[in-house]
């Protein structure tokens, strides 16, 4: 006697956070291979494969998409640098390592991430809501990396901790471009190693 079939379970639909998630994601991706313009709301559906008409359900403004994505990609990232350095606090040196290499993890050093944030940074200079998410961003990474730093056991006063920071946050970026431009040329380690030693020569020579 042949056994009754069986009844598939149920498809469960992706939740809201997963299917911003997701959405965040396809702009990332769409923001670095077709720039700003060509981002479009259509395409990023497109590509994560919801219908447009969705888009009201997952953000506040459809139509500003692109700035609510730089929203939350800066929240994230300053949540993850967060995570995985203050965890260490009592060890401020290796704090501030493991700081670098989370901005060079694969989840903020990959060719798509970089990519949109250079969309971004040129938003950001002509655009003035970008502008002032991206100087909400500056200064809550910066008071970050001065928290780590003002820990540091021996630290002098050569210069002062502004100065040493933007310092330290040019080198910073300086490498994360280079090595988005070629990871043979300046390889993922090398340039954490980089960033260890600008912060010994900027704080505790």
């Amino acid at each position: 006697m042949a056994k009754p079939a069986t009844k598939a379970p149920p498809r469960r639909r992706a939740s809201p956070v997963v299917r911003r998630a997701d959405l965040v994601t396809a702009t990332v991706s769409c923001l670095a291979r077709l720039g700003a313009k060509g981002a479009t709301g259509r395409e990023i559906c497109r590509q994560a494969g919801v219908s447009h008409g969705l888009l009201r359900h997952y953000f506040q403004n459809p139509d500003n998409l692109l700035l609510e994505t730089y929203e939350q990609l800066c929240e994230d990232m300053l949540t993850q640098l967060e995570a995985a350095a203050m965890p260490y606090a009592a060890n401020p040196q290796e704090a501030l390592h493991k700081y670098f290499v989370a901005v060079f993890s694969d989840d903020w050093a990959g060719p798509d991430i970089i990519g949109a944030w250079m969309v971004f940074w040129q938003l950001a200079r002509s655009r003035m809501d970008f502008a002032v998410v991206s100087a909400r961003f500056n200064v809550r990474q910066r008071d970050l990396l001065e928290r780590l730093v003002t820990r540091l056991p021996g630290r002098t006063d050569a210069l002062p901790l502004a100065d040493g920071i933007a310092l330290l946050s040019a080198v910073l970026d300086g490498l994360w471009i280079e090595y988005y431009l070629s990871e043979q040329r300046t390889p993922r380690e090398r340039c954490v190693e980089l960033c260890d030693a600008a912060a010994r020569r900027l704080f505790l020579s």
